[in-house]
Protein backbone atom coordinates (compact mmCIF):
# COMPACT_ATOMS: atom_id res chain seq x y z
CA UNK A 1 0.00 0.00 0.00
CA UNK A 2 1.28 3.50 -1.27
CA UNK A 3 0.76 5.94 2.03
CA UNK A 4 -0.80 9.65 1.16
CA UNK A 5 -1.14 12.43 2.85
CA UNK A 6 -4.70 14.11 1.41
CA UNK A 7 -7.19 16.89 3.44
CA UNK A 8 -10.59 15.56 2.73
CA UNK A 9 -14.33 16.50 3.66
CA UNK A 10 -16.42 15.46 6.36
CA UNK A 11 -19.52 14.47 4.49
CA UNK A 12 -21.06 12.38 7.35
CA UNK A 13 -21.27 11.87 11.41
CA UNK A 14 -23.33 9.29 12.51
CA UNK A 15 -24.35 8.61 16.08
CA UNK A 16 -23.79 5.08 16.83
CA UNK A 17 -24.27 5.02 20.57
CA UNK A 18 -24.07 7.41 23.44
CA UNK A 19 -20.28 7.11 23.04
CA UNK A 20 -19.27 5.72 19.79
CA UNK A 21 -19.73 7.91 16.39
CA UNK A 22 -19.50 7.08 12.57
CA UNK A 23 -17.60 9.52 10.67
CA UNK A 24 -17.58 9.40 6.65
CA UNK A 25 -14.64 11.02 4.93
CA UNK A 26 -14.83 12.32 1.26
CA UNK A 27 -11.96 12.51 -0.19
CA UNK A 28 -10.27 14.06 -3.61
CA UNK A 29 -8.61 10.46 -4.31
CA UNK A 30 -8.96 7.25 -4.19
CA UNK A 31 -6.96 6.05 -0.92
CA UNK A 32 -6.34 2.08 -2.29
CA UNK A 33 -7.06 0.57 1.46
CA UNK A 34 -7.47 -3.00 2.31
CA UNK A 35 -9.41 -3.98 5.69
CA UNK A 36 -7.96 -3.98 8.55
CA UNK A 37 -6.24 -0.79 7.43
CA UNK A 38 -6.23 2.39 9.77
CA UNK A 39 -5.60 6.30 8.85
CA UNK A 40 -3.87 8.62 11.14
CA UNK A 41 -6.07 11.94 11.07
CA UNK A 42 -4.64 15.32 12.28
CA UNK A 43 -7.17 18.11 13.49
CA UNK A 44 -5.89 21.73 14.96
CA UNK A 45 -6.84 21.93 18.19
CA UNK A 46 -6.62 25.00 20.56
CA UNK A 47 -3.68 26.29 18.58
CA UNK A 48 -2.11 22.39 19.10
CA UNK A 49 -1.54 20.03 16.01
CA UNK A 50 -3.26 16.33 17.38
CA UNK A 51 -2.73 13.22 15.12
CA UNK A 52 -4.95 10.24 16.35
CA UNK A 53 -5.33 6.80 14.82
CA UNK A 54 -8.53 5.25 13.52
CA UNK A 55 -9.63 2.24 11.54
CA UNK A 56 -11.15 2.45 8.65
CA UNK A 57 -14.93 0.70 8.71
CA UNK A 58 -16.24 0.65 5.72
CA UNK A 59 -15.94 -1.33 2.60
CA UNK A 60 -13.07 -1.48 0.51
CA UNK A 61 -15.26 -1.42 -2.74
CA UNK A 62 -15.26 2.23 -2.57
CA UNK A 63 -12.10 3.95 -1.98
CA UNK A 64 -12.72 7.69 -2.29
CA UNK A 65 -15.04 7.20 0.70
CA UNK A 66 -13.79 6.10 4.23
CA UNK A 67 -15.83 5.78 7.18
CA UNK A 68 -13.69 5.69 10.49
CA UNK A 69 -15.44 4.64 14.00
CA UNK A 70 -14.61 6.97 16.91
CA UNK A 71 -15.42 6.09 20.89
CA UNK A 72 -15.19 8.72 23.01
CA UNK A 73 -13.11 9.92 26.22
CA UNK A 74 -13.90 12.39 27.58
CA UNK A 75 -10.41 12.97 29.11
CA UNK A 76 -8.98 12.38 25.79
CA UNK A 77 -8.22 15.57 23.27
CA UNK A 78 -9.50 14.67 19.70
CA UNK A 79 -12.60 12.18 20.15
CA UNK A 80 -14.73 15.23 22.62
CA UNK A 81 -14.68 17.64 19.67
CA UNK A 82 -16.59 15.28 17.32
CA UNK A 83 -19.52 15.95 20.25
CA UNK A 84 -18.93 19.44 20.90
CA UNK A 85 -19.86 20.86 17.62
CA UNK A 86 -20.86 19.65 14.02
CA UNK A 87 -18.11 19.04 12.00
CA UNK A 88 -20.13 18.47 8.47
CA UNK A 89 -18.73 19.73 5.93
CA UNK A 90 -14.77 21.03 7.64
CA UNK A 91 -11.69 19.80 6.16
CA UNK A 92 -10.02 17.54 8.12
CA UNK A 93 -6.33 15.95 6.70
CA UNK A 94 -5.64 12.52 7.30
CA UNK A 95 -2.50 9.79 6.36
CA UNK A 96 -2.80 6.29 5.11
CA UNK A 97 -3.54 3.95 4.30
CA UNK A 98 -1.58 2.24 7.65
CA UNK A 99 -1.31 -1.12 9.29
CA UNK A 100 0.17 -4.68 9.03
CA UNK A 101 -2.83 -6.66 9.78
CA UNK A 102 -4.86 -6.28 6.76
CA UNK A 103 -6.54 -8.57 4.70
CA UNK A 104 -4.58 -9.41 2.06
CA UNK A 105 -2.24 -11.07 4.66
CA UNK A 106 -5.24 -13.65 5.85
CA UNK A 107 -5.59 -16.65 3.05
CA UNK A 108 -7.22 -19.17 5.76
CA UNK A 109 -10.85 -20.49 4.73
CA UNK A 110 -12.03 -20.17 8.09
CA UNK A 111 -11.84 -16.85 9.63
CA UNK A 112 -12.67 -15.67 13.11
CA UNK A 113 -13.15 -11.73 13.49
CA UNK A 114 -13.55 -10.35 17.39
CA UNK A 115 -14.26 -7.13 17.83
CA UNK A 116 -14.58 -5.09 21.58
CA UNK A 117 -16.22 -1.64 21.44
CA UNK A 118 -15.41 0.14 19.11
CA UNK A 119 -13.27 -2.42 17.56
CA UNK A 120 -16.16 -3.56 15.79
CA UNK A 121 -15.77 -1.14 13.28
CA UNK A 122 -12.73 -2.75 11.65
CA UNK A 123 -14.68 -5.80 11.87
CA UNK A 124 -17.11 -4.71 9.46
CA UNK A 125 -15.00 -3.70 6.95
CA UNK A 126 -13.25 -6.78 7.10
CA UNK A 127 -16.87 -8.97 7.19
CA UNK A 128 -17.84 -7.05 4.34
CA UNK A 129 -14.38 -8.02 2.20
CA UNK A 130 -14.73 -11.87 3.47
CA UNK A 131 -18.28 -12.49 2.42
CA UNK A 132 -16.90 -11.92 -1.24
CA UNK A 133 -14.31 -14.26 -1.47
CA UNK A 134 -15.27 -17.77 -2.37
CA UNK A 135 -12.84 -19.71 -0.92
CA UNK A 136 -13.75 -18.51 2.37
CA UNK A 137 -16.29 -21.20 3.74
CA UNK A 138 -17.14 -19.89 7.31
CA UNK A 139 -16.75 -16.45 9.22
CA UNK A 140 -17.55 -16.77 13.06
CA UNK A 141 -18.08 -13.35 14.52
CA UNK A 142 -18.10 -11.66 17.79
CA UNK A 143 -18.56 -8.32 19.42
CA UNK A 144 -18.10 -7.58 23.32
CA UNK A 145 -20.12 -5.08 24.45
CA UNK A 146 -21.28 -3.30 28.09
CA UNK A 147 -24.54 -3.41 27.59
CA UNK A 148 -27.36 -4.10 24.59
CA UNK A 149 -27.82 -0.61 23.09
CA UNK A 150 -23.84 0.12 23.06
CA UNK A 151 -23.10 -2.85 20.50
CA UNK A 152 -22.12 -1.35 17.20
CA UNK A 153 -23.27 -2.38 14.02
CA UNK A 154 -25.37 -4.90 14.94
CA UNK A 155 -28.46 -4.59 12.73
CA UNK A 156 -25.56 -4.66 9.76
CA UNK A 157 -24.26 -7.87 11.51
CA UNK A 158 -27.27 -9.73 11.89
CA UNK A 159 -28.84 -8.81 8.49
CA UNK A 160 -25.28 -10.34 7.00
CA UNK A 161 -25.66 -14.04 9.04
CA UNK A 162 -29.28 -13.98 8.33
CA UNK A 163 -28.32 -13.87 4.36
CA UNK A 164 -25.11 -15.62 4.33
CA UNK A 165 -25.08 -19.17 6.10
CA UNK A 166 -21.50 -19.18 6.44
CA UNK A 167 -21.40 -16.11 8.44
CA UNK A 168 -22.33 -16.99 12.51
CA UNK A 169 -22.46 -13.56 14.67
CA UNK A 170 -22.49 -13.79 18.61
CA UNK A 171 -22.97 -10.76 20.50
CA UNK A 172 -21.93 -10.79 23.99
CA UNK A 173 -22.70 -7.88 26.81
CA UNK A 174 -20.93 -7.67 30.23
CA UNK A 175 -23.45 -5.75 31.82
CA UNK A 176 -26.82 -6.58 30.24
CA UNK A 177 -30.30 -5.39 31.56
CA UNK A 178 -33.01 -7.50 33.21
CA UNK A 179 -34.87 -8.22 29.79
CA UNK A 180 -31.41 -9.38 27.79
CA UNK A 181 -31.43 -12.27 25.78
CA UNK A 182 -27.92 -12.14 24.28
CA UNK A 183 -24.76 -13.93 25.59
CA UNK A 184 -23.09 -12.44 29.17
CA UNK A 185 -19.69 -11.89 29.88
CA UNK A 186 -16.95 -11.18 27.72
CA UNK A 187 -16.25 -13.12 24.18
CA UNK A 188 -13.56 -15.12 25.83
CA UNK A 189 -16.13 -16.67 28.15
CA UNK A 190 -18.48 -17.48 24.87
CA UNK A 191 -15.96 -19.30 22.45
CA UNK A 192 -17.49 -22.42 23.24
CA UNK A 193 -17.89 -24.69 20.19
CA UNK A 194 -15.37 -22.51 18.03
CA UNK A 195 -12.98 -24.92 16.37
CA UNK A 196 -10.02 -22.84 15.73
CA UNK A 197 -7.97 -25.22 13.57
CA UNK A 198 -6.69 -23.85 10.41
CA UNK A 199 -7.94 -20.45 11.10
CA UNK A 200 -7.02 -16.90 10.48
CA UNK A 201 -8.45 -15.01 13.60
CA UNK A 202 -8.43 -11.49 13.86
CA UNK A 203 -9.01 -9.42 16.89
CA UNK A 204 -9.44 -5.55 17.88
CA UNK A 205 -10.18 -4.01 21.02
CA UNK A 206 -8.65 -2.74 23.97
CA UNK A 207 -4.98 -4.66 25.07
CA UNK A 208 -5.95 -6.56 28.03
CA UNK A 209 -9.80 -7.59 26.34
CA UNK A 210 -7.70 -8.82 23.28
CA UNK A 211 -4.54 -10.89 25.18
CA UNK A 212 -7.63 -12.31 27.60
CA UNK A 213 -9.21 -13.69 24.32
CA UNK A 214 -5.49 -14.75 23.00
CA UNK A 215 -4.72 -16.43 25.95
CA UNK A 216 -8.06 -18.63 25.96
CA UNK A 217 -7.84 -19.55 22.45
CA UNK A 218 -4.20 -20.66 22.32
CA UNK A 219 -5.00 -22.61 25.44
CA UNK A 220 -7.22 -24.83 23.07
CA UNK A 221 -3.64 -25.75 21.44
CA UNK A 222 -4.95 -25.27 18.28
CA UNK A 223 -3.33 -26.06 14.81
CA UNK A 224 -2.50 -23.62 12.05
CA UNK A 225 -3.60 -21.15 13.89
CA UNK A 226 -2.93 -17.37 13.16
CA UNK A 227 -3.55 -14.34 15.16
CA UNK A 228 -3.68 -10.84 13.79
CA UNK A 229 -4.54 -8.10 16.33
CA UNK A 230 -5.16 -4.65 16.46
CA UNK A 231 -5.17 -3.20 20.01
CA UNK A 232 -5.74 0.26 21.46
CA UNK A 233 -5.37 1.71 25.53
Amino acid sequence: MSIKKMTGTISRVTDLSKTAKEVTITLPQDLNFKPGSFVNVFMNINGQSVRRAFSISSSDTVQNEISISIRLSPDGVMSPVFWQRDLRGEAIELMGPLGVNTSDKMHANKICLFGFGVGAGVIKSLLDHFTRHERVDHITLMTGSRSENEILYKDYFDSVALHNKKVEVRHIVSSPSAHNLLRVGYIQDNIDGVNFNETDVYVCGQQVACDQLIQRISAQSPQNCTYFVEAFH
